[in-house]
């Protein structure tokens, strides 16, 4: 790259898209700061990727900024490579500053040197027209695929909307809103550390999902955090319990019904609502006549943190060649361990 590309630093105010993902609450998204530098390290991975860019302020002074923007495997699936962005790169940048760390930013979006802008997070271009990333790069289909007879037991993709009731106004309880007030997402939220969201916040994930069948039993593997819930198809006694709960199905008018108990997972939401080990979820997964949408429906009841159960509903799609991939979560460098 070429190395005599100005640095410089400058503010542009401008709406943004907020982005709804565990700590991204820090960061400013009704102003956008723009700046240019050289990339000093670069790391593709969940659950964010992030840069550190240097710059040079306008008196003449050093400065490093931590840049991070979505996870490895959500990128991958706009289209993004590794090799787009390396150490050494002259790049300028699109930030959403942290209203809590200095020199720490969300990135938006990037523009090589080459010309070529890429985007990170968000649904908007900057600079140019052609924007890689803009858009959700579809899987390639395997010719000799087909969905015929597959029913329930293949890979499904969120398409009606995700975050189990998880951001909007919540029946809480007192206790429960004082809690969430309280919670710091940079000390506070296990994602970070990359502990795997257990029941019912888990059923949120953007991330592709597969049924197996495993003798009468089933088995529902998430792409996130490479969870994997059993689903035990008759009555059986619970183990002890656990982040994602002891899960026992059935089937219903050719729905899966599913109740989960003993959930020890501390948190309902990804942004510091708590819940009790009192939590129970019920799912029902109805499959369209086609085999090619799964409607989804999950209720939630914590009578220790909510006032009312709440109720959650989206569906799902089969998109040829889509494959649950492995997450390998590596643990955010600006957690302090």
């Amino acid at each position: 790259m070429n190395k005599d590309l100005a640095i410089c630093l400058t503010l542009l105010v401008l709406a943004f898209p907020a982005l709804a993902h565990h700590s991204q609450a820090e960061f400013d998204s009704s102003q956008m700061l723009e700046m240019s530098g050289e990339i000093v390290a670069a790391y593709w991975r969940n659950p964010h990727v992030n840069f550190t860019l240097k710059v040079v302020d306008q008196s003449g002074e050093e400065q490093h900024w931590e840049m991070e923007t979505s996870a490895w495997n959500a990128l991958s699936r706009r289209g993004l490579t590794r090799d787009m962005v390396e150490s050494g790169d002259l790049v300028r940048v699109a930030l959403n500053v942290s209203t809590k760390r200095q020199n720490h930013a969300r990135l938006m979006n990037m523009l090589l040197e080459d010309g070529s802008e890429v985007r990170f997070a968000g649904n908007s271009r900057v600079w140019t027209e052609d924007v890689a990333g803009l858009n959700q790069v579809q899987p390639s289909p395997d010719p000799n695929a087909t969905n015929s007879g597959s029913g329930l037991f293949q890979v499904w993709s969120i398409a009606g909307g995700r975050r189990v009731p998880l951001d909007r106004e919540l029946p809480l309880r007192d206790e429960a809103r004082a809690a969430q007030a309280s919670w710091n997402p940079l000390t506070e939220d296990p994602l970070l550390n990359c502990i795997a969201p257990g029941m019912p916040p888990t059923m949120g994930n953007p991330y592709p999902m597969q049924f197996i069948q495993q003798g009468e039993n089933i088995f529902i593997h998430l792409e996130e955090f490479d969870n994997k819930r059993l689903i035990h198809m008759s009555a059986t006694t619970p183990a002890s319990k656990s982040h994602l709960g002891h899960s026992v199905g059935r089937w219903e008018e050719g729905s899966l019904l599913i109740d989960t108990t003993n959930i020890n997972y501390p948190y309902f939401n990804r942004v510091g609502v708590s819940q009790s080990e009192n939590v129970t979820t019920f799912e029902r997964f109805t499959l369209s006549e086609d085999e090619a949408r799964l409607d989804y429906e999950l209720t939630i009841t914590d009578p220790s943190t909510l006032t009312e159960p709440v109720t959650w509903r989206t569906y799902y799609e089969v998109r040829p060649g889509e494959e649950v991939k492995s997450y390998e979560c590596i643990v955010e460098r600006y957690v302090p361990q």
